[in-house]
């Protein structure tokens, strides 16, 4: 029998030599395919149909919050301004204050001011009855009211200068002080009385109500 072998296959040794170096095997190259996805890799949104409407919509939907927003800011502030502010009394066109604090007629009209108000002026027949109704409910309270004057013999005049409607308002005379004039008015049981302006009491304040 006949052995052959490949001398060049053969080390010095006489083992044979084997050979795993691949011979043109073929390799199937690795593909890899991108799943379609609206998102970019940072997670942001790409120029895509699906982003822009969802971009679109998210747009309209802060428009109308904005708008309800506006609408109901409008509203609240139209409420507000025809109201009159808390602890005040409204009437037609204005707002009343019937102060809780003794005060004399000069320092009344000063918290009166500081509160964008005057002391009461009676402008008319309705407002009169209102304010007589008002007083009634406190009868062993007086109330300053914006009427003084410069003194006797002068005219009553309101805060503003402005003189007393004919036939609106009767001043009653009180008791008087020797050497002392009343120049000041307040109301008691719905009777106007003269008064020393120094003297401490209620009072009324007086504001237009905001349109």
């Amino acid at each position: 029998m006949d052995y052959r072998s490949n001398n060049g296959s053969l080390d010095e040794d006489g083992y044979t030599q084997l050979d795993f170096r691949s011979q043109g095997t073929p390799r199937t190259p690795v593909s890899s395919k991108k799943v379609s996805d609206p998102f970019g890799s940072s997670g942001t949104c790409t120029d895509s149909l699906p982003c822009r409407t969802i971009a679109v919509v998210l747009g309209i939907l802060c428009l109308i919050l904005l708008v309800i927003a506006a609408v109901l800011g409008t509203m609240g502030a139209l409420s507000h301004s025809h109201s009159c502010p808390h602890g005040w009394i409204k009437h037609k066109k204005n707002c009343y204050l019937f102060t809780d604090t003794l005060d004399s007629c000069f320092l009344s009209k000063r918290k009166c001011s500081l509160q964008g108000a005057h002391l009461l002026k009676i402008d008319n027949e309705d407002e009169l009855v209102f304010i007589e109704e008002q007083v009634d409910l406190q009868k062993d309270h007086s109330f300053w009211i914006g009427l003084s004057r410069q003194g006797k013999g002068y005219p009553w005049l309101w805060e503003d200068g402005s003189g007393i409607s004919p036939g609106l308002i009767d001043v009653k005379p009180t008791p008087t002080v020797p050497n002392a004039s009343h120049n000041c008015v307040w109301i008691h049981q719905s009777v106007f009385y003269d008064q020393l302006c120094g003297e401490v009491s209620f009072s009324i304040c007086e504001k237009r109500l905001l349109m």
